[in-house]
């Protein structure tokens, strides 16, 4: 941790510490500051003190008819300007059983393998992931449904939040 020394403090007031050391603090290499709040006392979630980002809450389906027999169905994918963070997934065959699942994220045209579920599941019986996924736009979750057949209809749940953009 860099020693500290006198500066003069967003609200300019000069100090040599930090206010407490139960104060959010964040060091930009020169000095430390503490992120702005509103006049409630939360912390700014926006701007160049952004700790959070939200902007609204996802909740995303996509059903269709897969590729084919052991086919992929893709998920939607963020339009221009969102970006999403994923939280949970489900994906299921609305058609037939399947014997598994494999999770890839497709992005600038290459499918990047990342779970996979092998397990005998029923007709309209879900697949679930759980954890941290960020999509950007042109990205999709692509889902292979092993043992699906032809014209099967698949579909891809996705829940999680539209983060807030910054220029």
């Amino acid at each position: 941790m860099p020693e500290i020394e006198p500066y003069l403090a967003d609200d300019g007031v000069t100090r040599v510490s930090p206010p407490s050391p139960r104060t959010a603090l964040f060091w930009d290499g020169t000095h430390w500051h503490v992120p702005r709040v509103d006049d409630e006392g939360r912390v700014q979630v926006r701007g160049e003190d952004q700790l959070f980002s939200y902007d609204q809450a996802l909740v995303n389906r996509r059903q269709a008819v897969i590729s084919g027999a052991n086919g992929f169905l893709d998920s939607n994918s963020p339009p221009a300007g969102q970006i999403w963070r994923v939280a949970n997934i489900a994906v299921l065959d609305a058609t037939s059983p399947t014997t598994g699942h494999t999770y890839d994220l497709r992005r600038a045209g290459v499918n990047h393998t990342w779970y996979g579920v092998t397990a005998a599941m029923g007709v309209n019986v879900a697949s679930f992931f759980h954890g941290d996924l960020w999509l950007d736009p042109g990205d999709v979750l692509r889902i292979w449904f092993w043992g699906s057949l032809v014209g099967d209809t698949c579909r891809i749940d996705l829940l999680g939040y539209q983060m807030t953009l910054e220029v």
